[in-house]
């Protein structure tokens, strides 16, 4: 290797080991270890040490082909060292800082889809299934209107004509009579539930 691409994969390298120790930052900070599963945890931390291993091979490939010196080493060492003592306070913060800002976000968007969006639904839903009881109340009450209105005369014409049916023919109405009544009863009863419901 010449000079010049020495010097290169000098500073790459020690470059890598600052990030390095922030990326190892950041997986341990998202990467509880006492709320997980022990073998969980080693498989994590294998996979993530051979990424970190992968992406520094891949940089150095591109730098020297992938030629690996014993220096190489030592300015990942440097650059690690150096973040640990210079820069790990202040990116552990801005990580927090970054972490909560997030955080709030994500409540900000579910607060806002729940009252642009969820709480108009509801609000549609409800007004709806009231206009259709309402309706219904109505058009019930149309009915029972209805019925008393034509209901005297209706029992008048029965009346007259029970008069000249003969006896037999009277006991079969007589039973759908007492039918009748136990109907009305129960839509009675449906009746005044839903009223109180509506109320």
């Amino acid at each position: 290797m010449s000079l010049n691409i020495q010097f290169i994969t000098m500073a790459a390298m020690i470059g890598s080991g600052f990030y390095i120790g922030m990326a190892a930052d950041t997986f341990y900070r998202f990467h509880r270890r006492k709320k997980r599963n022990k073998l969980t945890v080693y498989v994590y931390e294998i996979l993530f040490w051979i990424l970190q291993s992968l992406i520094i091979f891949y940089i150095l490939f591109l730098i020297n082909q992938g030629e690996i010196r014993f220096y190489i080493w030592i300015a990942i060492l440097c650059g690690f060292a150096g973040y640990q003592a210079l820069f790990k306070s202040l990116y552990l913060t801005i990580l927090e800082q970054c972490i909560m800002f997030a955080a709030r976000l994500v409540h900000v968007c579910r607060r806002l889809v729940e009252l642009l969006i969820i709480a108009p639904v509801q609000w549609m839903l409800k007004l709806l299934i009231y206009i259709l009881s309402l309706i219904w109340g109505i058009l019930f009450w149309l009915l029972s209107m209805l019925w008393r209105i034509i209901q005297y005369p209706v029992m008048k014409v029965g009346k007259l004509i029970l008069a000249i049916v003969p006896k037999n023919v009277k006991k079969c109405l007589v039973q759908k009579g007492k039918k009748y009544s136990k109907i009305k009863g129960i839509i009675n009863q449906w009746w005044k539930k839903l009223m109180r419901n509506r109320r």
